[in-house]
Parts: C-alpha cells; structure tokens; sequence
C-alpha cells in the first residue's frame, strides 16, 4: 500500500498544481501556462473549455479531494475501499481523457498524467486486494 500512498501524493501535488492554474485563469483568461506548448499541447485549452467542470466541480478541485482520500485510505491499509475508489478514479478517467482527446482535441501534460497515475494505482490496488 506505500507504493499506492506515494502515487496518491504525487497525483495530489499535479491536481494541486491544477487546481492553481484553474484559479490562475479565471483571474487572467489570457494567461499562459508552461505546460501550454502549442494549441493542440495545452493545459489551460481544457481548462478553459465547457469540461472544465464534472458536476458543478471544478476537475482540479475534484482531483486534490481525491488522492487525499486515496492517500489516507491507502495509509490505514483500507484496500476494499481503496480498490472501489480507484475503479471509480479509472472510469472517470477514461471518460475525461475521451473528452480531451476526441471533443476538446488537445494533449494536457498534466491531465494525462494524472490519467496514467489513476491506472497504476487501479492495478496496484486490484493486485494488493488479490494478495490478501
């Protein structure tokens, strides 16, 4: 489960990276972040965009909520709980990385991260449950 707790801390430090930048935009709507290398390399296009926000919540807000509570439930070794949150945190992903790739059509650094980061704990917590 540290693995996990790791990758957790790691996905709360990018989402509170993101959730900066969200706040960063709406302050400056012509601000222009690092990770924006190109129009279709973009951090702040889907930040920007009608998608920004899953049910009246701002994905980045979501994205710190949700690895403090993986990383907590991963810490006191809370492996079913852990499992239905990451299955949750995978189909969401999947969802999200279709509306970023297919309906926003740009490639954010930081969102495909977490992205990757969702599937390594997905599997780590499905192999940890399966020991057990």
């Amino acid at each position: 489960m540290l693995s996990i707790v790791i990758l957790a801390v790691l996905g709360f430090c990018i989402a509170l990276y993101v959730f900066l930048l969200e706040r960063k935009v709406r302050q400056q709507p012509d601000y222009k972040a690092v990770c924006d290398l190109s129009d279709k390399i973009s951090c702040t296009k889907p930040i920007r965009s009608p998608y920004g926000y899953l049910f009246y919540v701002s994905n980045g807000t979501a994205g710190v909520l949700l690895y403090a509570i993986l990383a907590i439930l991963a810490a006191f070794d809370m492996r079913v709980l852990v499992l239905i949150a990451a299955i949750v945190a995978s189909l969401v992903s999947l969802f999200l990385a279709y509306l970023l790739y297919f309906k926003i059509k740009a490639l954010c650094l930081l969102c495909t991260s977490l992205y990757i980061i969702n599937f390594i704990i997905l599997y780590l917590s499905i192999t940890s449950f399966l020991k057990r």
